[in-house]
């Protein structure tokens, strides 16, 4: 092979590794816009609670075990004490307890009044300096009509309390895809969900970094 076909090879390869790597910060930016990591850096310490917690651990157990697999260095391990928790998982088995759960903060209320009981499972995070202290996720399951769309839902919630605050404009093929008719929210984690979740927990970043 002479030099000149070495050389068209070898910007072909630049040239595709530029492109592939504005594609994966598209998506990246697309989830995160500020650019900024917010994550665990503690092991998850997950606590399970509410009146209808025996039918929610089912979910809440498969889909922790799915983010075990894509983000492997990060722990999950479940607690009996609510205080000890950093992850705390409230499901509510009415609609009374599910308002007034919803409520009780201040987003929650604004949520609520924008869309009323249409929220499906709502996320508060407490983080400084990129760091996530802490994390309240409440769900109602019976809102739900299917098993697929129970875990769906957890999947969703979860993605909002590892450090994904905000719904993808772009990106349609993903669990925070809020806009999907609601027996189409079924789906399992996107390749794009994968790899942002696997980005902002590399072990050689920080957070309140980028990537």
């Amino acid at each position: 092979m002479n030099k000149h076909a070495l050389f068209v090879i070898a910007l072909i390869l630049l040239f595709t590794s530029a492109s592939a790597q504005a594609d994966t910060d598209a998506i990246l930016r697309d989830y995160i816009p500020s650019g900024t990591i917010t994550r665990f850096e503690e092991p998850v310490l997950f606590w399970i609670g509410g009146k209808d917690r025996l039918e929610g651990q089912y979910y809440i157990d498969t889909v922790v075990n799915e983010v075990r697999r894509i983000i492997p260095h990060l722990s999950f391990k479940q607690v009996s004490s609510m205080n000890k928790a950093n992850v705390r998982f409230f499901l509510t088995d009415s609609r009374e307890e599910w308002q007034e759960a919803v409520t009780k903060s201040s987003q929650g209320m604004a949520g609520w009044q924008e869309v009323g009981d249409r929220i499906r499972g709502f996320t508060l995070l407490a983080s400084s300096g990129g760091v996530i202290k802490k994390a309240d996720i409440v769900l109602h399951l019976n809102f739900q009509t299917s098993g697929g769309q129970k875990l769906w839902i957890v999947r969703h919630e979860l993605m909002h309390a590892l450090g994904i605050m905000t719904h993808p404009k772009a990106t349609l093929s993903t669990v925070l895809n809020s806009k999907q008719a609601q027996e189409e929210k079924n789906s399992i984690f996107s390749d794009a969900d994968i790899l942002v979740l696997k980005t902002i927990y590399r072990p050689d970043l920080s957070p309140g970094a980028t990537w």
